[in-house]
């Protein structure tokens, strides 16, 4: 089995896409990693059910997504 070269974090965007950056440290980016290290997402790659803070959900969450794939907040729409 090969190590992928890309973060391990799977975004709960869609619950299939996965974090672009390159791996840093056990598989994950160095922002993912951060996360993982303070409790914020789980050794498996997802995001915890304890962190509360709606904003930094988002922060993490779509860190290293499609940016096509993101649409937040008035005036998002695509035209």
């Amino acid at each position: 089995m090969s190590e992928s070269t890309t973060c391990r974090y799977i975004s709960t965007y869609d619950g299939v896409t996965r974090c672009r950056h390159g791996a840093y440290a056990q598989g994950f980016c160095r922002f993912h990693y951060a996360a993982c290290l303070a409790g914020e997402i789980t050794a498996e790659g997802y995001l915890s059910d304890g962190l509360s803070d709606q904003v930094r959900r988002r922060a993490i969450n779509y860190h290293g997504i499609q940016p096509d794939a993101v649409l937040v907040g008035p005036g998002s729409s695509r035209s």
